[in-house]
């Protein structure tokens, strides 16, 4: 009965995880439902909205500023008088506008890549999550398999202890086997339980009961994914530093600006009635011939800009670095899961020859029951080898740029 009742477990189990895979949400859609619920995706929007307010200023500067005033003033002769005044100021050419509409575009694709970094940041840790999630439910799926063969062998084992022709040592062995499978299935299921908690915690939303199905050409993707050194021009953190650094290189000239050339009119009036002799129109040239403040201002930008440009010069080299280390840390996965399973295929061959030995009793069940366990071990740690390696993938890919691709 207890054996019974361990099999209609496993199987509802199983059947649970294979339901959730069919009904599991869209892919595509969950990444773009977190992208919308994101509160730091909707900061990074608001401040790309600021930044293109900002750089609405710069395009309509020749827009005209008018200002109103008016005086209400006592005359010892003429009694209490009305002074209104109109001014009206518009740009009409500086010799730094140029510089303003580049620093202009600057900010905005900073703010750009800000916002997709973000959006890249989030994607990134649901996909490393997600791709856990998948590799440990088919390593579950095999714990499964193993715990069934493993209750069903015990099962044989129980009768043949009945009949007398197997020891009481093997039984207990069958047991251990069966108390190791169902340990590691459980160490399963809270892995993917703490990755499922790690998708909540990114993206602030509950997991989907039903899951989440990652596309297969995502893993494709991931798997046969080549890193290329030209590509970490593309890394966003460096697109970032490349813009604020040009934004501020941009900002130098306009801090100590040659000359400007502006349109100016004041219309004055005395009790409702124009003043000719006070009112002008005319075009005001201003030409800087010095300024401490505004030449202090400029060294100031370009110490800015060193700054800005050392820092994109450094960013650049620790991602060179960061792709070598990256680069052989992919190598050595390789290598290794290649040896892991080549241990594999050469375990479970054992197995099918050890089946064939016990049925004729060359082999004992305790050497048949250990092999199939070292299988699983063996399982266990190709799992983790390409978790791990998806991993480093994803890291490269984050280094060039290509999350966004996924």
């Amino acid at each position: 009965m207890k054996i019974k009742s361990t099999l209609f477990a496993i199987i509802s189990i199983m059947s649970l995880y294979a339901n959730a895979s069919q009904n599991a949400d869209d892919y595509k859609n969950y990444i773009e439902k977190m992208y919308q619920s994101s509160d730091l995706i909707k900061i990074k929007e608001l401040e790309l909205e600021a930044e293109g307010l900002n750089g609405e200023q710069v395009e309509l500067y020749f827009l005209p500023k008018v200002t109103a005033e008016s005086k209400l003033r006592t005359d010892t002769t003429k009694g209490s008088i009305v002074e209104n005044k109109l001014e009206l100021n518009s740009l009409l050419f500086d010799s730094s506008i140029t510089d303003r509409f580049k620093e202009k575009n600057n900010k905005i694709n900073a703010a750009k890549y800000a916002l997709v970094k973000e959006k890249e940041v989030l994607r990134q840790s649901i996909i490393e999550n997600l791709i856990g999630i998948e590799y440990y439910k088919k390593l579950f799926a095999t714990a499964n398999d193993l715990e069934v063969n493993a209750n069903l062998l015990y099962k044989q084992i129980e009768s043949r202890y009945s009949a007398g022709v197997a020891k009481e040592s093997d039984v207990e062995q069958a047991k251990l086997l069966i108390q190791k499978i169902e340990t590691e299935s459980h160490n399963i299921t809270k892995e993917i339980d703490l990755l499922k908690s790690n998708i909540e915690l990114s993206t602030g939303e509950s997991f989907p009961e039903r899951g989440v199905m990652l596309p297969e050409k995502v893993f494709q993707a991931i798997d046969t994914f080549k890193p290329d050194e030209n590509g970490l021009h593309h890394n966003l953190d460096y697109e970032i530093l490349k813009e604020q650094m040009l934004a501020a290189k941009n900002n130098i000239a306009q801090q100590n600006s040659l000359f400007k050339v502006s349109a100016l009119t004041e219309q004055r009036y005395k009790d409702n009635a124009k003043n000719d002799n006070d009112s002008y129109f005319g075009i005001q040239v201003n030409v800087n011939l010095f300024d401490y403040n505004k030449k202090n201002a400029a060294e100031t930008s370009f110490k800015n800009y060193q700054i800005l440009k050392t820092k994109m010069d450094f960013k650049y080299k620790e991602l060179q670095n960061t792709m070598k280390s990256l680069i052989l840390i992919s190598n050595s996965n390789e290598k290794e899961l290649k040896g892991l399973e080549n241990q594999s295929i050469t375990t479970k061959s054992i197995i099918r020859n050890q089946k064939k030995e016990y049925s004729i009793s060359q082999a004992s069940y305790y050497e048949m029951l250990n092999t199939k366990f070292d299988s699983f071990s063996l399982d266990k740690k190709i799992t983790e080898i390409k978790i791990n390696d998806a991993i480093n993938k994803i890291a490269m890919m984050q280094l060039t740029g290509n999350i966004l691709s996924l």
